[in-house]
């Protein structure tokens, strides 16, 4: 009957607590979340947390779906300076020593660098050769565009990718992103303001590369955090992950009750902690 439910769901939220706390915690990477939050509601028994460390230092977070080896998000925030001489394209991206039970390294590594086997890794991650031979590329969730130097080259890590269409990430993907960061250095950061993002992505069961899921949908929700608080604003952006896609611009709230949907999520999700400004009329200047 209908009163058997909470009980039952209560059971499952809280038999998936543990496994989530092994893994790792957000403690030390706070910082790329608006009000010092992750968001709420995405956490399942096979996600982990990673704070995403490269050369001793904390470059962005991310949520880790380690059955469908793709991120669900990465939380970072955009840095407004000029870049000096950047990262080119790697052609091998790092992996993530630390989703391994054999092993506990916080830093990324490549493959070749790792202590683990590549049969060690893939039994919790995608490796380089996942992607190799597919018609699909490794798209950043966190865009190597939106930073510098070595908090650039963190980004190229196999645990902020997953398997884009080409045209998509190339086009239609990447002309958002400039765009974005464009108006973003332009209204979010100044001395008053930070630009909180958040990039996720909604994994298809069905569609895989290997072992790797190909997401349905990609998304990105974005908070400008204003010390005068009728400045701050948030808007959101979700668009299917195929040739012919289209972009839809929508608020935070809206993006949150999508992808309730999308995900048959059990509890409501939140992105941003009190949807950050998202009622300001500054967003329609944006």
């Amino acid at each position: 009957g209908a009163m058997a439910w909470p009980v039952l769901l209560g059971c499952v939220w809280l038999w998936a607590g543990p496994a989530l706390a092994e893994v790792g915690t957000f403690d030390k990477c706070q910082d790329f979340f608006y009000k010092k939050t992750s968001p709420s509601g995405f956490a399942k028994a096979d996600t982990a947390n990673i704070c995403q460390r490269y050369q001793n230092r904390y470059h962005f977070a991310t949520l880790y779906n380690k059955a469908n080896r793709i991120p669900l998000w990465s939380a970072y925030t955009l840095d407004g300076s000029r870049c000096s001489q950047q990262t080119k394209k790697r052609s091998k991206w790092f992996v993530e020593p630390q989703l391994s039970d054999q092993n506990k390294s916080p830093d990324m590594t490549t493959e070749a660098e790792s202590t683990l086997s590549k049969d060690e890794l893939r039994s919790s991650q995608a490796v380089n050769e996942d992607y190799e031979d597919t018609s699909y590329d490794r798209g950043h969730l966190n865009p190597n565009a939106f930073q510098c130097d070595e908090r650039r080259t963190a980004t190229f890590t196999l645990t902020n990718a997953a398997p884009m269409d080409p045209c998509f990430n190339r086009i239609l993907w990447y002309q958002l992103e400039k765009a974005l960061k464009d108006q973003l250095t332009v209204r979010c950061t100044s001395e008053a303001s930070t630009a909180y993002l958040v990039t996720g992505t909604v994994p298809n069961g069905e569609v895989k590369i290997p072992k790797v899921s190909v997401p349905s949908h990609v998304w990105t929700a974005v908070c400008c955090d204003h010390r005068d608080s009728s400045k701050e604003f948030s808007l959101a952006f979700l668009a299917e992950n195929r040739e012919e896609s289209s972009l839809q611009i929508i608020p935070v709230e809206e993006l949150n009750a999508e992808l309730a949907r999308l995900y048959r999520a059990l509890e409501p999700l939140s992105i941003f902690a009190d949807d950050c400004g998202s009622k300001n009329d500054e967003v329609e200047k944006v």
